[in-house]
């Protein structure tokens, strides 16, 4: 395993990261488990969940009541999670989490599910982060970290507001451009980074014909290439995969077991076909986010990207509201004007305008 420094902590952490969001049957929880201590036995160190992640926390908890006996010897990291505004609502949430898993702190705890500039001041205003302060001084936290959804820039602005330890934030080949300049920024600043949805939410392994241009090696897969693309970047500590079995863990331990640096002209080949051969595809380059009236072009054209790729039309609205937190409610689907600013913009020339109408016309089936 490689293992990488966590901004400025002094920790060193494993460059592939337990996600505990995706295991096969939560109800197993010894099956679970006994995939979470194999994680750590194959030299993962960074363990991902959140409060909200169903029975996640207490299949952890199993796990960890093993792992501690060797915690000195063999250290492991747990990161945890609240979308809470108020100290109250913050202690509870954090209480129940140590509770579940067992433990006497938590290494990192998240300022969760950031969407915007807003949603980062209302929590501030309400006291959020003298909350996990007040945590910290407790010694319930090591250290605060933010989890966020939003573009480079809002990225780069609220690490410059706020000295959080690190960030988590979806980051892959699919659409490393969107949020490059906030993971540039963190690392200049010092700050850990932690990749989630590394493998674009699951759409790479499942199509791995499309994504065969990732590979820079005969013998390694699809699922490699792209851990590897984010194993080469120097600015990120860890790359969190979603584990639902054996086989996903030992080919993930691979990709870094037999990493070799790649060079600059391969890593240009990869970004360089992403927008050759995925024309019809959104690069996320986000020259189109400065819509008149106030539409997430960038955020709808990612989701739009996950219709293409699965073939599922509903799976528009579920990455619109999963990942970006735009209900099938809001009034953004009915702002857009046609005035056509995006597409002049755009440097792929994609039909941004109709495929709006088309968004708008598969949410509109959903709400009925």
């Amino acid at each position: 395993m490689i293992y990488h420094p966590y901004g400025t902590t002094g920790l060193q952490l494993s460059a592939i990261g337990f996600g505990g969001m995706r295991f096969l049957d939560q109800k197993d929880v010894e099956g679970c488990a006994a995939l979470v201590k194999k994680a750590h036995d194959l030299g993962i160190t960074y363990f991902d969940t959140a409060i909200g992640y169903g029975d996640s926390e207490a299949i952890f908890g199993a796990a960890f009541r093993e792992m501690k006996k060797q915690r000195r010897e063999r250290p492991f990291y747990v990161s945890t999670k609240t979308n809470k505004a108020t100290a109250g609502e913050i202690r509870r949430e954090l209480e129940t989490s140590l509770k579940r898993m067992g433990l006497d702190y938590v290494d990192f705890y998240h300022v969760w599910c950031v969407m915007d500039k807003d949603s980062y001041l209302k929590r501030k205003l309400k006291g959020a982060l003298q909350a996990f302060e007040q945590l910290q001084r407790e010694g319930l936290i090591r250290h605060i970290c933010v989890s966020s959804h939003q573009t480079g820039v809002e990225i780069e602005w609220m690490l410059q507001d706020y000295p959080f330890a690190g960030i988590l934030l979806g980051y892959s080949v699919m659409n490393y451009a969107y949020r490059d300049q906030g993971i540039s920024a963190a690392a200049r600043l010092g700050r850990g980074v932690v990749i989630m949805n590394p493998l674009g939410g699951g759409i790479i392994p499942q199509h791995p014909q499309r994504f065969d241009f990732v590979r820079t090696r005969e013998e390694e897969t699809v699922v490699q290439g792209a851990l590897r693309f984010l194993l080469n970047d120097a600015r990120i500590t860890t790359a969190l995969v979603g584990f639902s079995s054996e086989a996903q863990l030992e080919e993930a331990i691979a990709a870094a077991e037999g990493f070799a640096g790649l060079n600059a002209e391969a890593v240009e080949g990869i970004r360089s076909h992403l927008s050759t051969s995925f024309d019809e595809l959104c690069t996320g380059c986000g020259y189109c986010d400065h819509c008149p009236v106030g539409v997430p072009v960038p955020k709808m054209m990612d989701s739009y990207n996950q219709f293409m790729l699965s073939g599922r039309p509903e799976s528009i609205a579920e990455r619109l509201g999963w990942h970006w937190g735009i209900g099938r409610k809001s009034p953004v689907y009915d702002l857009c004007t046609e005035c056509g600013q995006c597409e002049e913009a755009c440097t792929q020339k994609l039909p941004i305008r109709a495929r709006l109408r088309e968004i708008r016309e598969h949410v509109q089936k959903g709400r009925k």
